[in-house]
């Protein structure tokens, strides 16, 4: 998987019109009921350790779930966008932010050179397993980042939920997609530009992870700027 490549077509994508765009979408999403989901997720994870807590939000945007967080140190928000960490700087809720505090950086995630032991909590929404692969590699760096007892959150798209809206021609290559050797499999979903899951692609990589407690949830979103199904992850650094 060429993630140089992968982030380099993202930050072109991710423009000043587009992160102006994507801000001003945060003041209407956050009324949606998708999001009040994601967000209590992240705020009841955040508060189940019972101290301020270190946190890596991955592929952070705009701070769309900066406020959301509970008990906070340090958080560090990450983001291959620069527009998108300016717009960060002044998030949705900004009063209700919590955290003592923030960091920015600008950065491939792919190519995040962290410490190991770095995080209590890391979360990843509507990155992984939609604009960025979520494959063993990164799973496993992520269990590297976490101290022991930490916890990731993170969501997929599922890739039938997304049919409707695809050709035909785009559905069988989804279709073909799960059944083709990795490197196939790798170069054809670069060429899609997406990296939605199945289930099983999901449950299988977490399966050969260092990871050996997760969970995995089906939700069906109902906001505007999300439409369809999701998978939603949590798992725990158990050492």
């Amino acid at each position: 998987m060429n993630y140089q490549k992968i982030g380099n077509e993202a930050k072109i994508v991710l423009d000043q019109p587009y992160s102006a765009m994507y801000r001003e979408s945060d003041e209407s999403e956050i009324a949606s009921e998708s999001y009040k989901r994601i967000c209590s997720i992240i705020a009841d994870i955040s508060r189940s350790f019972g101290y301020r807590i270190s946190v890596l939000d991955l592929g952070c945007g705009t701070g769309r779930y900066f406020h959301c967080l509970q008990h906070v140190e340090r958080l560090i928000g990450v983001d291959i966008a620069l527009n998108m960490l300016k717009h960060a700087r002044n998030p949705v809720k900004s009063d209700k932010i919590r955290a003592n505090h923030i960091d920015l950086i600008c950065a491939n995630i792919f190519d995040l050179q962290i410490s190991p032991d770095s995080f209590d909590f890391i979360y990843s929404v509507g990155i992984l397993g939609e604009v960025a692969p979520f494959d063993l590699y990164i799973c496993n760096k992520l269990f590297s980042l976490l101290k022991p007892g930490g916890k990731l959150f993170f969501t997929v798209v599922d890739v039938y939920s997304k049919f409707e809206t695809m050709t035909l021609k785009r559905r069988i290559a989804e279709r073909v997609c799960p059944l083709l050797p990795s490197v196939l499999k790798s170069k054809l979903r670069e060429r899609l530009k997406t990296f939605y899951m199945t289930d099983r692609e999901l449950r299988g990589i977490l399966e050969k992870s260092k990871f050996t407690q997760y969970e995995v949830f089906r939700h069906v979103s109902t906001s505007p700027l999300w439409i369809g199904a999701h998978y939603e992850c949590i798992a725990t650094k158990v050492e």
